[in-house]
């Protein structure tokens, strides 16, 4: 790293220390690698904002209608921005201005059209892939909207890949890689929640599966944390509850996984190898009654139908949460760096620290908005939703590497 380069070895800080352990590194960061002068910065306006009523966080497009239950973001070479509304069922491409540009595809059982559009990869030329759910088509389709080819996952083969004694084949697909094989969650069979009452993560085995059908297990991971009530109008979710969660990138390709509960990345390769194990000190970060009533507050107003007696009673018997989980999330952006969110507001915006291929601390970057789905080599692109009014905006800032 350029930075530590600017010291003598006798001088050199000792920002992480590691060791092999039967042939797998793992790397105890304790400081970053940045210095005051390193650091990646963040413009503090947003280049852009897609959606939203005219005036709302400086968005100035009447195309808001459109703009709502985003679930995947990209930007094409020529500047527009795509995005996969799950409310839509379609693609929507948007200038940066906020003007829209066109759709592609629409609801549908047809050619290059979708069932529930779950992902979306832009490969070299701006062709855009969409993924459907419940292992439906993989379209590609030329940016203007044409149809260019359909690819057909083999369900059958899916299912007699991952189904053995003691497991649930997945129900859709994960999260699609850039080699185009792509990752599936698999259950337990004998796997039961707890009583009325209980705190639970459900099993999951995080599997890929390559061209050939064959797969590559990436071992069994705890998801998300959740109350078991018999009441169905009272909230499964728990505050600040951790769990598992995935990312992928980078030359080599390296698929990385997390518990989450505690600041320890696993790093494998492709064939489920595992390469590395990632970990960092940090200090506990305690959770403060505002942020309870907060949460509190964003569950009644996503839903109006809740009914809070039982999970009070639920979460009365439990011991008191204390502590955020260490990990909110992973994300690896084009240019092969590791993201990892290590404080998110509920209301948008948050850190992540940042990770070089070998799994070295390089520092942290105060996002702005929330929900991040991509980060490129000098732009970021997140959502942001206000919750008073329901509107839903997409927003890209633009970030400097320089010195790091």
């Amino acid at each position: 790293m350029a930075a530590c380069d600017r010291s003598t070895p006798a001088d050199r800080p000792i920002h992480a220390t590691a060791r092999d352990s039967a042939g797998i590194e793992i790397v105890e960061n304790h400081t970053p690698v940045w210095g005051p002068a390193d650091s990646w910065t963040l413009d503090p306006e947003p280049e852009f904002v897609i959606g939203g009523y005219r005036g709302l966080h400086g968005a100035t497009n009447d195309s808001s209608h459109l703009v709502w239950d985003i679930v995947d973001v990209a930007p094409l070479a020529d500047d527009r921005v795509a995005m996969v509304s799950a409310g839509e069922r379609s693609v929507l491409l948007f200038e940066r201005s906020g003007a829209f540009s066109n759709g592609i595809g629409r609801e549908g059982r047809g050619p290059g059209e979708f069932f529930g559009p779950e992902h979306l990869q832009i490969l070299p030329g701006d062709t855009v892939v969409v993924w459907d759910a419940y292992f439906g088509r993989v379209n590609y389709f030329h940016p203007s909207g044409r149809l260019l080819r359909e690819r057909s996952i083999d369900l059958g083969s899916v299912i007699a890949a991952t189904r053995t004694i003691g497991r649930h084949p997945p129900e859709t697909v994960h999260q699609p890689l850039p080699d185009g094989s792509f990752l599936v969650e698999v259950r337990r069979a004998d796997w039961e929640r707890p009583a009325d009452g209980g705190l639970y993560r459900e099993p999951k085995e995080y599997v890929r599966i390559d061209s050939a059908y064959s797969t590559h297990s990436f071992g069994w991971w705890d998801g998300w944390e959740s109350l078991s009530l018999q009441d169905a109008r009272a909230p499964s979710s728990v505050p600040f509850g951790a769990g598992s969660t995935t990312a992928a990138g980078g030359s080599p390709l390296s698929v990385y996984v997390t518990n989450g509960d505690s600041y320890e990345v696993h790093q494998f390769a492709p064939s489920g190898l595992l390469r590395r194990i990632i970990r960092r000190s940090v200090e506990p970060i305690p959770i403060s009654s505002r942020e309870l009533e907060e949460w509190r507050e964003l569950v009644s107003d996503l839903n109006e139908w809740v009914s809070w007696p039982a999970w009070d009673q639920a979460m009365a018997e439990l011991p008191r949460r204390r502590y955020h989980p260490p990990i909110k999330g992973l994300l690896v952006d084009t240019e092969g760096y590791l993201w990892v969110s290590d404080r998110a507001n509920l209301k948008g915006g948050g850190d992540w620290s940042v990770f070089s291929a070998d799994g070295h601390w390089l520092g942290t970057v105060q996002l702005p908005v929330g929900m991040i789905r991509w980060i490129g080599k000098d732009i970021v692109i997140g959502g942001r939703l206000d919750f008073d009014l329901g509107v839903e905006t997409i927003e890209g800032y633009r970030f400097s590497r320089r010195g790091g």
